[in-house]
């Protein structure tokens, strides 16, 4: 015999494990101190000038014969 789904309670259910899954999203992106943002933010922007700095640009290419 086939299980008896209620779709109410069913949509509902599904509802709640979408909203959990937003919240924890909110608590990683908004959950950290205003000083956690900054220092995160100037560590990801001396990486990425580190790696602008070692990178080959094209006009040198262009220069050699």
């Amino acid at each position: 015999m086939a299980n008896i789904i209620n779709f109410n309670k069913a949509g509902k259910k599904i509802a709640k494990i979408k909203q959990e899954k937003q919240a924890d999203e909110n608590r990683v992106k908004f959950g950290q101190k205003k000083s956690t943002k900054r220092v995160i933010k100037k560590e990801k922007k001396a990486l990425e000038d580190h790696l602008d700095a070692h990178k080959i640009s094209d006009k040198d290419d262009k220069d050699t014969p």
